[in-house]
């Protein structure tokens, strides 16, 4: 039963990746989150999006993957 659950936070997350991937690409850019946030009611710099993004971007590629984003969500 427990691998149910999280069978399906992981679906929900990858519901909320998909969201969030609002030019289909595969990443969220620092771009696409400062987009995110704003619609969310929240300013940030694209700036301060990358310096987010950098705390959970494992291989330095400046985006956040799904794999990225999951770690971050948890």
């Amino acid at each position: 039963m427990e691998f149910g659950g999280e069978e399906q936070k992981l679906n929900d997350l990858k519901v909320t990746f998909d969201m969030c991937d609002t030019e289909s690409c595969g990443f969220i850019t620092p771009e696409i989150l400062k987009k995110m946030l704003k619609k969310m009611g929240e300013s940030k710099s694209i700036d301060e999006c990358k310096s987010m993004i950098k705390q959970f971007d494992l291989n330095g590629d400046g985006v956040l993957s799904f794999e990225e984003f999951r770690i971050m969500m948890q």
